[in-house]
């Protein structure tokens, strides 16, 4: 589990972000929370919460699974409204998901 980053801060663009749109599942602990990505890089990715009004503690949330690409470790950088930018705990375990995804649909974040 991460502990050492901040979160609620404002977003901050380092790496080159790919507009994405597939659904994907947050874990809470004990709760799963479903939600859409909206971009993706080498360092997380961005996802829409739903409308619902559902909160929750953005430190509880330890893991996601996006759709046709795979489970992260993943930890909040920012919240604003009902979007959130995840990065992912270990950028070294996810590159290779992202790599076979990207090269899968021929499309890149660069």
């Amino acid at each position: 589990m991460n502990t050492n980053k901040s979160f609620l801060r404002n977003p901050v663009h380092t790496e080159t972000r790919m507009k994405l749109g597939l659904p994907c599942n947050l874990y809470l602990g004990d709760q799963e929370l479903q939600a859409v990505t909206f971009n993706i890089s080498y360092s997380g990715f961005g996802v829409e919460l739903p409308a619902d009004g559902h909160t929750f503690d953005v430190k509880s949330l330890v893991s996601a699974s996006i759709e046709d690409i795979g489970n992260f470790d993943v930890f909040v950088r920012w919240k604003r409204g009902q979007r959130m930018g995840l990065s992912f705990s270990s950028k070294r375990s996810a590159k290779p998901m992202l790599n076979a995804y990207f090269k899968r649909t021929n499309c890149y974040p660069i």
